[in-house]
């Protein structure tokens, strides 16, 4: 009877042990199958957020590539000094008397610091933020219009540059803005040959400022090659001594004060574009990048202009193209529009509007890689005949 008790109890024992061990394990299933679960979960929750995360930024992409819809800047009168308001007036008048509208010379923040030999304001504007270039690289393109006064074309082409930047200031984007770039327009370098009721070459003192930078070489050569090239023609007079202009002084001190990655003088009519600066061929290591990248924006600007003539005619002691281009290796360009016919104007902007627009936001990155294509052709004797009317 106790044998067969023992033996029941030891049997249970038994039993209750596999029950006990079945319940571990299946407790221990059931744990692994709910870590499993909430992985999966938080996974899946993860995977939300993510999906949620790169849709956000996908629309963030998509609202950036719309398009800001165009303000159409109206013009305005702004405040400037009283010199600077009676002159703008002036060249109101001016305009009118030749046809071309309203200058809209009022709208716009001019500076002055120096005058012409009869006392007009010798003034500039600038697009773009000037306290940013001192603290940071900028591109910048320096244009400078009516250096010869009886080339009058030129002088209303510049006003069309600065209606034009105008409009543009609202409605940049990323290629076309003014956080990197900076633009300095003078539209009348030599204000004193431009107001004569008849237009001269030479400003007031009877010079011609073009041939009156201080270059290396304009004491050697300056009035030789005007007493025997020139046979002392008075439209081309050099002055007695360089930087004797007034006007050379302003167009100096502005190179100087803004450093330009390139200058844009427009002249007229020979109806070519001419570049000095850095060569190809013949510069040295620090600047062949700067000229091959010279080299590619003077062959797209001719391209944008319906394939404008290009002429590399030689520079001459006491020209810009010597003084910045030659000895300071800035690309310098020359456009030589086709006429200074005033009833033009509206012809030689469209022509242009497109090559100067992109020379004016073209930086030297832009333009780096040059086809070999792009020769640039060579003076010729007929050409050098031709390039003393500059």
């Amino acid at each position: 009877m106790n044998f067969a008790f023992l033996s029941f109890i030891f049997l249970l024992m038994i039993s209750c042990s596999q029950v006990s061990k079945t319940l571990d394990e299946a407790s221990e299933k059931l744990s692994f199958f709910d870590s499993e679960q909430k992985s999966k979960t938080s996974d899946s929750k993860d995977e939300n957020r993510e999906k949620s995360s790169s849709e956000k930024s996908v629309e963030k992409i998509e609202e950036k590539k719309e398009p800001k819809p165009y303000v159409d800047r109206k013009f305005t009168k702004v405040t400037n000094t009283k010199a600077v308001s009676n002159y703008c007036k002036k060249i109101n008048d001016k305009f009118l008397h030749w046809g071309w509208g309203l200058s809209r010379c009022d709208s716009f923040k001019w500076h002055h610091v120096r005058d012409s030999y009869l006392g007009d304001p010798l003034i500039w504007a600038t697009f773009g933020d000037e306290k940013k270039s001192k603290e940071k690289p900028m591109n910048v393109t320096m244009i400078l219009c009516g250096v010869h006064g009886d080339e009058i074309t030129p002088i209303k082409f510049c006003f069309d540059i600065l209606h034009h930047l105008y409009k543009l200031e609202p409605n940049t984007n990323d290629k076309k803005n003014f956080d990197d770039n900076l633009i300095v327009v003078a539209p009348i370098a030599n204000p004193d040959s431009f107001f004569r009721s008849r237009p001269t070459r030479t400003n007031y003192r009877g010079v011609d400022i073009n041939r009156n930078f201080p270059t290396k070489d304009w004491n050697e050569k300056a009035l030789k090659l005007w007493k025997s090239w020139y046979r002392s023609d008075k439209r081309r007079f050099p002055g007695n001594k360089p930087l004797s202009e007034q006007e050379t002084y302003f167009q100096v001190n502005l190179i100087k004060r803004y450093k330009p990655d390139r200058i844009i003088s427009v002249h007229a009519p020979l109806t070519i574009l001419d570049y000095d600066g850095p060569s190809v061929t013949h510069s040295d290591h620090r600047h062949h990048e700067v000229a091959l990248s010279a080299k590619h924006l003077l062959v797209q600007m001719s391209k944008k202009a319906q394939d404008y003539r290009i002429k590399n005619y030689p520079f001459f002691p006491g020209s810009l193209g010597n003084y910045a281009g030659n000895e300071r290796n800035i690309p310098t360009y020359t456009l030589e529009l086709p006429t200074s016919d005033n009833r033009n104007h509206k012809k030689y902007w469209n022509m242009f509007k497109s090559s100067i627009d992109y020379a004016m936001f073209s930086s030297n990155k832009d333009n780096k890689i040059v086809s070999f294509k792009e020769k640039i052709p060579s003076s010729s004797t007929e050409d050098k005949k031709v390039e003393q009317s500059n």
